[in-house]
């Protein structure tokens, strides 16, 4: 069984790591570019853009689908015969609930 939540964070620190190699590459160019104020100006700009996806990708996703992908595996590995999955997926008390059935196709 794949052990997703260590893929995941593989991802992240792999991500992570490019993000800090393109910050050093555009302070380095900066520094060698001292005297272009216009060019300064955008390349801090771009350096805040980019931490703004440092947080992104460091963050939690909104939806933990990897726990969901685990329990899954796990009840398969239990009984080979199952032929699918119910699942509620609650945000609030209350009955009123949408139905989504989604077939999966086995990959080619």
């Amino acid at each position: 069984m794949k052990d997703y939540n260590a893929q995941n964070n593989k991802f992240i620190k792999n991500g992570l790591v490019i993000i800090e190699r393109m910050l050093t590459e555009i302070e380095r160019f900066k520094i060698d570019r001292i005297t272009d104020d216009i060019l300064l100006r955008f390349l801090t700009y771009l350096i805040s853009e980019v931490e703004k996806l440092k947080i992104i990708i460091s963050s939690n996703p909104r939806f933990e689908w990897v726990l969901l992908q685990e329990e899954i595996d796990r009840l398969y590995s239990m009984d080979k015969n199952l032929t699918g999955i119910n699942i509620q997926l609650n945000w609030k008390d209350g009955e009123k609930r949408g139905l989504l059935i989604h077939n999966i196709k086995p990959r080619s």
